[in-house]
C-alpha cells in the first residue's frame, strides 16, 4: 500500500506504483493511464457541441450580411449592394482600456495582485489553460447589491469587471467558473464578433430606411413595390432578431469553454444558479417553459436552464 499511489482526474483514476531500486532513495515510478468509453464520447459531444455553436455563429452573420445586401440592391443596385457592405467591414479591436477609461465609463477599480493574490492565482491558472499570452487586467464595480461580470476587449488587450456583489456572494470555485466563462468571451473574441455585429444591424437600419423612402418618393406601386416594402419595414427587427441569435450561442459557447477551461460544472452550474436568483429572485424554470414562448427569442442570453441543461449534457 505504500508503493501505491492513486489520483483522481475527471473520474478518471489513475495508479501509480512506486517499486524500490534498492538503493537508498532512488525508486522506479511506473504510471497506467487510460480512459474510460464515457470520456471518449464526453469528448466528442464536445468538440460536436462546439463546431454546432460556431456553424451557427457564421450562419447568423451571413444572414445578416444576406439581408443588408437585399436591402442595398433594393436601393441601388449593385452598386447599392457594395456601398451597403462597404462600412461594415470587420476592423481590429479598437476597444480603449484603461484605468482612467475603466473609471470613466464603469466606476470600476482596478485591483493589483497584492489586493486579491488568491483571485489573480485563478486568473492566471484558467488563461495558461486557455492559451492566452497575457491575463486580463481585473476590476472591481463597487455594487454590493449587484451580482454581475463582464469581459472587455479581445486576446491581445482585454479586461474583466467583477462586481463586489458577486466578490462576496460567489465561492471560490464558482468565481473561477464566473472568471472561465469570461475568459472564454476573450480568447473567442466575442466582443469583437458582437461589435461587427452591431455595425451590420445599424447598416440593415439605415439602409432599409433608406430604401422606403426611395420608394415612396418614386412612387413604387407596381407589383413589386409592396413585397419590396414590406421587406424593407421587417429588415430592422429581422437584423435585431439574428443579432440575438448571435448573442445566444456565443454565450452556450462561452459555458462550454469555461467547463472544459475548469471541468468543474458543479461550480459553474452552482454560479448560473445564484444569478438566476439573484436576477429573478427566483430558481431557474424548466427548459419546457421557454420551449414554446416566442419571447425567448427577444433574449440576449439562453434561459438558465437550457444553460445548466447543456452543462451537464457536456460534463456527464
Amino acid at each position: 500500500m505504500q508503493m501505491l499511489r492513486v489520483s483522481q482526474h475527471d473520474t478518471v483514476v489513475i495508479p501509480e506504483i512506486h517499486w524500490p531500486s534498492g538503493e537508498a532513495g532512488v525508486f522506479l515510478r511506473c504510471r497506467l493511464e487510460w480512459q474510460s468509453r464515457n470520456q471518449e464520447v464526453l469528448r466528442r459531444r464536445r468538440l460536436a457541441h462546439q463546431t454546432a455553436n460556431h456553424q451557427s455563429s457564421a450562419l447568423a452573420i451571413v444572414a445578416m450580411m444576406t439581408l443588408l445586401a437585399v436591402c442595398g440592391w433594393i436601393v441601388g443596385g449593385p452598386e447599392g449592394v457594395q456601398r451597403a457592405l462597404q462600412g461594415t467591414a470587420p476592423c481590429p479591436n479598437g476597444t480603449v482600456i484603461s484605468r482612467e477609461s475603466m473609471h470613466r465609463w464603469f466606476g470600476a477599480r482596478l485591483l493589483s495582485h497584492a489586493e486579491v493574490p488568491e483571485l489573480f492565482a485563478i486568473l492566471t491558472k484558467v488563461c495558461s489553460r486557455a492559451g492566452l499570452a497575457r491575463v486580463p487586467d481585473l476590476y472591481c464595480l463597487p455594487a454590493p447589491g449587484d451580482m454581475n461580470a463582464y469581459a472587455l476587449g479581445g486576446p491581445e488587450r482585454s479586461a474583466i469587471v467583477l462586481t463586489e456583489g458577486l466578490l462576496r456572494g460567489m465561492t471560490r470555485e464558482e468565481i473561477a467558473g464566473i472568471l472561465a466563462h469570461e475568459v472564454a468571451h476573450i480568447r473567442n473574441n466575442d466582443a469583437w464578433t458582437m461589435s461587427w455585429t452591431t455595425a451590420l444591424r445599424r447598416a440593415i437600419d439605415w439602409t432599409s430606411l433608406a430604401g422606403l423612402a426611395l420608394l415612396r418618393t418614386r412612387h413604387h406601386h407596381g407589383s413589386l413595390g409592396r413585397p419590396l416594402a414590406t421587406l424593407l419595414s421587417a429588415a430592422p427587427a429581422l437584423g435585431q432578431l439574428l443579432g440575438l441569435a448571435l448573442s445566444r450561442v456565443r454565450e452556450l459557447d462561452a459555458d462550454a469553454t469555461a467547463l472544459e477551461l475548469t471541468g468543474d460544472s458543479r461550480a459553474l452550474i452552482a454560479a448560473l444558479d445564484k444569478l438566476e436568483r439573484h436576477h429573478t429572485g427566483s430558481a431557474p424554470m424548466p427548459v419546457s417553459a421557454f420551449g414554446h414562448d416566442p419571447m425567448r427569442l427577444l433574449r440576449s442570453h439562453p434561459a438558465t436552464s437550457e444553460r445548466v441543461g447543456t452543462l451537464l449534457n457536456l460534463a456527464y
